[in-house]
């Protein structure tokens, strides 16, 4: 109505006015976060920048808090055109304040020396863990067994895995898969990844102990992860210390980047699988900007709630609502990925204006094949797609959704933030303790208030918005996340002997 667009070219003419220094901006290509390259007209001066969003920030709350009063106020409810014209213009102020920020960070060159430095550490982890894998004596080197058949699906075993790896590497031992029998093929692993090793696969059944062992034994068999007495405390999310330091101030999620580093030497993909990807990647013309979308449906009714693809659907063209600030022509575009054959269909029928990408061969939908050869490399190509988009809408109670993120972290300098998870946030089952810290004094409604630097155990993943917390005094206190710091779990690991070396 009249009043609203009133306000609206008043906040306008308010933002415009406090900013004429941008006449004099240049054009500049910036890689946005989870949104790839593009080109803008960009102020490089820091301070310019940095007032711009002060005043945008300050607007954006006298927008909100305006419509809200005039809400309060109305007889009536707000009429949908209304309602969906606040929500966009909200969510570009939002937009936009996230593209200054990231500016920021840009001028100071700060952008060009974490890309460097998330290479080395990269590298450097790669290293470490081929270097682990392929001692100069296997005959003599320290092991740690682990069985790949869980009897659960494709993300849980290799979840699964990592709980191994991650012990392996903890502990000094190479990691001995054993996966002979898999159900989705006989031949186990090496029937879509590389060996985990090219020098040293076996071990000699008369030298395996149970876990935990001790120093002398050759080889220690792993148990199940909730099973191991005592724990491990190399476990996720948990990163060591002696890179601590420096991953802490390159990532928002230091403990998934490590995670993400085993399995980018674990999805080392066979010749043949890549080669298929590949054709894949040509044939249905996989370009970015992209959104990947898993829905998980058959099997996960019984354990997480049911989520309409409108709900999936929604967040994407939020996604794509964003980048038109920036790219008013931007093709929206997802790669969908379901065990459920009907939500092809419906993301066709429902949403004509997008282009939809999928691995149309995939039988992983169909129950009597899902642990098929066929449906294994069907998966693998799911997964190796939906981590390459440049933001992904998935349920974190999947292991496939939670893989598909750790393995993100990967494949770019931080892409922590780059998801939307319709009901957890992002855990580890079985992972350690987390625990975070209170940036701000709190008044719950009932209780004791919270003072700034207590430190508080998370007890849910359940909400995006608050966390349940424990403390000493209390059994349980909820806080709004914008209150809180998360404490990075970091663990001490005995140094590697060939960690001075050059490259390592």
């Amino acid at each position: 109505d009249a009043s609203i667009d009133s306000l609206c070219r008043k906040l306008r003419f308010s933002t415009r006015t406090g900013i004429q220094e941008a006449d004099s901006r240049d054009v500049a290509s910036i890689k946005l976060p989870c949104a790839g390259s593009h080109d803008f007209n960009v102020s490089g001066d820091s301070e310019v920048t940095r007032r711009l969003v002060e005043t945008n920030l300050r607007d954006a709350w006298f927008f909100f808090s305006d419509h809200m009063k005039d809400l309060q106020s109305r007889k009536q409810s707000m009429s949908k055109s209304d309602f969906q014209a606040v929500m966009k213009e909200g969510a570009e102020r939002i937009k936009v304040l996230q593209f200054d920020l990231w500016v920021l960070g840009q001028l100071d060159g700060e952008a060009s020396r974490k890309e460097q430095e998330a290479k080395e550490l990269s590298d450097l982890m790669q290293n470490r863990l081929h270097r682990l894998q392929n001692p100069e004596n296997c005959a003599t080197a320290k092991k740690l067994l682990c069985n790949l058949n869980r009897n659960c699906g494709f993300g849980c075993e290799i979840h699964h895995v990592i709980y191994c790896f991650m012990t392996a590497y903890g502990t000094h031992r190479t990691l001995i898969l054993k996966s002979d029998g898999w159900r989705y093929t006989s031949i186990g692993w090496k029937a879509v990844f590389l060996p985990l090793s090219n020098t040293c696969t076996t071990v000699s059944n008369k030298d395996v102990v149970k876990w935990p062992g001790n120093n002398n034994t050759q080889t220690v068999e792993f148990p199940m992860p909730k099973e191991p007495q005592p724990k491990p405390q190399h476990m996720p999310l948990a990163i060591p210390r002696d890179i601590s330091e420096r991953l802490i101030h390159l990532h928002g999620n230091p403990g998934a980047w490590w995670l993400g580093q085993f399995l980018k030497y674990m999805f080392r993909l066979q010749p043949y699988m890549q080669k298929l990807i590949k054709e894949s990647e040509k044939s249905f013309h996989y370009r970015h900007p992209i959104v990947g979308v898993h829905v998980r449906r058959t099997d996960k009714i019984k354990e997480a709630k049911y989520y309409q693809l409108e709900e999936y659907m929604e967040q994407v063209e939020e996604y794509f609502a964003g980048l038109q600030v920036f790219n008013p022509n931007v093709t929206r575009r997802i790669y969908l990925a379901s065990d459920e054959p009907r939500v092809f269909k419906e993301a066709k029928k429902k949403y004509p204006q997008y282009e939809i990408l999928s691995n149309k061969k995939s039988q992983v939908m169909k129950k009597n094949k899902r642990y098929k050869i066929n449906s294994l490399r069907d998966l693998i190509m799911d997964i190796y797609f939906l981590s390459r988009a440049d933001y992904i809408v998935v349920t974190f109670s999947s292991n496939i959704g939670r893989l598909v993120y750790e393995i993100m972290q990967s494949l770019s300098v931080d892409a922590s933030n780059c998801f939307y998870s319709l009901d957890t946030t992002y855990y580890f089952h079985f992972q350690r303790p987390n625990f975070v810290k209170t940036r701000f004094f709190h008044q719950p409604d009932s209780g004791a208030p919270v003072q700034p630097g207590e430190k508080l155990q998370l007890l849910s993943w359940s909400s995006n918005f608050r966390k349940e917390l424990s403390r000493k005094t209390e059994k349980k206190v909820v806080l709004p996340n914008y209150k809180l710091e998360p404490i990075v779990d970091v663990v001490n690991v005995s140094s590697y002997e060939f960690r001075q070396q050059p490259g390592t």
